[in-house]
């Protein structure tokens, strides 16, 4: 191959997505042997010797060769003196490819969970960031419970002074948690739908009011529909509630602690915030 060959050509028959040939070439030399998967993120930083990359990969040369010469013939790999290290290319789709293992990872972790969720209230902006939510977990409540607020959920709420929370459903998180006079020192913006906003002002008008009345407390209401159940990001931890495929909310959420998750979380209310409009008594 030549690296004016080196293009990957999409098109379109009948609505279904067709790869070239060069690109079902690369797909299956980057997918198809864990060997050169393994070896191609390992060059990644750099150039490496055939030792290394044996001792480093835990694999044996006889095992490991074949696999370099089938790069190198796609101009993948390059061999400098005793050095293996990637093409300017392959420096391109392994930094795709890594983002795509990282979201693969990141939906596998709890597969069935993924696929039951109606992802469609996600641009495609924050769907390409999914493999900015690992690690998480999945919190589920237990038949005794179900009815009531995670505890980890208030736990972490109590001790939290700066909360973003965006939702389309009317959760008892509202009354007990946002509502409340006890958080009166903790910056809380919401941003809910006109459905959500409706609600508080009918049944609970009086706590409504003493909200917007506190400092450091602000309400936004979005006038498009929000597909999402709920999302919450503060200082210490996010939790995300996706509705299933069937507009259903099932109560199982994803939770982590991490500074990327966070940030993804924050991002992706504030795209809704900007959106939204702001309510003021």
């Amino acid at each position: 191959m030549h690296s004016g060959e080196s293009k990957i050509n999409f098109s379109v028959e009948k609505g279904v997505w067709k790869v070239s040939t060069m690109g079902k070439i690369l797909i299956d030399l980057l997918f198809m042997s864990q060997k050169r998967r393994d070896l191609m993120l390992f060059l990644r930083d750099g150039g490496r010797t055939l030792e290394e990359i044996v001792d480093v990969l835990n694999v044996t040369p006889t095992g490991m060769l074949p696999q370099i010469k089938k790069l190198k013939e796609e101009f993948l790999v390059l061999q400098e003196d005793k050095e293996y290290r990637l093409t300017p290319l392959a420096e391109v789709l392994v930094e795709k490819m890594q983002l795509l293992l990282d979201t693969l990872e990141v939906i596998e972790e709890h597969k069935n969970f993924w696929q039951e969720r109606d992802l469609s209230g996600l641009s495609p902006a924050f769907l390409e960031r999914l493999n900015e939510l690992k690690p998480y977990s999945i919190v589920n409540p237990t038949p005794d419970k179900i009815f009531e607020t995670p505890a980890v959920f208030l736990k972490n709420m109590e001790k939290s002074k700066n909360i973003l929370y965006l939702s389309s459903i009317f959760h008892p998180a509202f009354p007990e948690t946002f509502l409340k006079t006890e958080n009166s020192d903790a910056e809380i913006t919401l941003i809910v739908t006109k459905r959500i906003y409706e609600r508080l002002k009918s049944d609970f008008r009086k706590e409504l009011k003493l909200y917007l009345n506190r400092d450091k407390k602000r309400l936004f209401v979005c006038a498009d529909e929000v597909k999402i159940a709920m999302l919450t990001k503060t200082e210490h931890f996010m939790m995300a509630d996706f509705l299933t495929w069937k507009g259903a909310y099932d109560q199982e959420s994803i939770i982590s602690f991490e500074p990327a998750p966070l940030k993804w979380a924050e991002d992706l209310i504030l795209h809704y915030k900007e959106q939204a409009q702001e309510i003021k008594e």
